[in-house]
């Protein structure tokens, strides 16, 4: 049987942007929420601890609900809080364009914890590239579009007519590509590459930003690396437990296959839960509510599929943990 291989959660200062988006739109964030498994006041929030998976997730069910299919870049141009503040003010400080695409670079993680970006230079071109070196496939379309966005939206802030020669993503080619060759500003925009990114001509690396200005750049660069080492460092142990459980899902579901996953024994796992005061089978419902919220929202699964999918033998027994769970049966809270 194949070991679980999920990676913890991940602390995201994206999601809150996208529910304060949904809020904006008149959406009911109070459900989307509920749907993926948020706190409630996530929109007030700097920063999540969610899956992986969750923000793409959580932008495709807004892109879908507000018939926005640019919502990745509109969420882009909308971050607000105290680091995304600092991080602007400082990047529209730096000296040149070659300065700032380092800069937002190096501050990647600060939106999505598991990013990684770097600049690469040749003679003819510099490259914007982002990474993921926990999830080789990426996190999801628009998490992918959204960071490329968010590193040109800063950039074009002081230099604004700057256009990349090429885009790259290592998601698939998406429907329409109207919305993202107007943003990017080029045609040239290719899928399933083995990074994402995008590419400037190496000239225009030297042109000045248009609010330049060194004495801030010296004070604001050192608050915003002071946010980047104030980030939280790793997810606790039960998160780490519920990430494997929903990623092995329908066989993580036993607490010896989960403990080997971990290179330790059940009693070793079950010990450390105590210590942060839930036991397995707490995890186990509360991972397994938090997935089934997510497949009853998709009309194409059955009540059956869904049942299977979380482990359960039937739809009998999954229907007695759901009702159990929230106090309804699985198919009325699919209607409410």
């Amino acid at each position: 049987m194949a070991r679980p291989t999920k990676q913890p959660p991940a602390s995201s200062s994206i999601l809150p942007a996208i529910l304060r988006h949904a809020e904006a739109r008149r959406l009911d964030v109070e459900a989307l929420a509920l749907r993926f498994g948020l706190p409630a006041d996530a929109a007030q929030r700097d920063e999540v601890s969610v899956a992986a998976d969750v923000p793409d997730e959580l932008l495709h069910a807004v892109a879908r609900a507000a018939a926005e299919p640019d919502v990745a870049l509109r969420v882009a141009a909308r971050l607000e809080s105290r680091r995304h503040t600092l991080t602007e003010l400082a990047v529209r400080a730096s000296a040149n364009v070659r300065e700032a695409l380092h800069l937002l670079a190096r501050w990647a993680p600060l939106l999505h914890e598991g990013l990684a970006a770097t600049v690469e230079e040749d003679a003819h071109e510099a490259r914007w590239l982002l990474r993921t070196p926990r999830r080789p496939r990426g996190v999801g379309r628009y998490v992918h579009e959204l960071a490329l966005a968010h590193a040109l939206h800063h950039v074009r802030a002081g230099a604004a007519d700057l256009a990349p020669a090429r885009v790259w993503f290592t998601h698939a080619r998406p429907p329409d590509l109207a919305v993202l060759r107007a943003f990017f500003g080029t045609g040239a925009i290719a899928f399933g590459a083995e990074a994402c990114g995008f590419a400037v001509p190496r000239a225009d690396l030297d042109r000045a930003m248009r609010l330049a200005d060194a004495r801030a750049l010296s004070t604001l660069a050192p608050l915003v690396n002071a946010e980047l080492g104030a980030r939280p460092q790793g997810a606790s142990f039960t998160e780490r437990v519920a990430a494997h459980v929903a990623d092995s899902l329908p066989r993580g579901t036993d607490v010896h296959e989960v403990a080997l996953a971990l290179h330790m024994s059940a009693r070793t796992l079950q010990r450390r839960l105590d210590q942060e005061q839930t036991r397995f089978s707490d995890v186990l419902d509360h991972t397994r509510l938090a997935v089934a919220r997510r497949l009853l929202a998709d009309p194409a699964l059955t009540l059956t599929d869904v049942a299977f999918r979380l482990g359960f033998a039937d739809l009998a027994t999954f229907t007695r943990a759901f009702k159990r769970w929230t106090g309804k049966p699985p198919g009325q809270w699919r209607r409410s």
